[in-house]
């Protein structure tokens, strides 16, 4: 049985839901809201991976060779994981986009 507080949250998540997306229902409201998240973070991965490929003026392949062949500095190391992150990023978000797409078509 739900508790007092979470009843008195999902009537006012409905409530917000049916104020700010009126023709839609509440599974394709919250999958508006979830795909927005998900394009703001390609977004980001996408900015990170440009900023990387400008700051060391090649693309990730290239890096990631010069990388593993070497003992890199620890800021070049850093760059190494938060670039692959950027772009396991961008993957894991197309994919995410895809799948809530199907959720909100009206």
């Amino acid at each position: 049985m739900l508790n007092q507080r979470t009843t008195k949250a999902m009537t006012i998540v409905t409530a917000s839901a049916q104020h700010l997306f009126p023709n839609l229902s509440l599974e394709q409201a919250f999958g508006e809201l979830l795909l927005a998240q998900a394009r703001k973070n390609l977004i980001h991965y996408r900015a990170t991976v440009h900023r990387f490929e400008q700051k060391h003026q090649q693309e990730f392949a290239l890096f990631r060779q010069k990388i593993l062949a070497s003992e890199p500095a620890w800021e070049a190391e850093q760059d190494y994981f938060d670039w692959e992150m950027a772009i396991t990023g961008i993957a894991d978000m197309k994919r995410e986009i895809e799948r809530l797409q199907t959720l909100v078509q009206h």
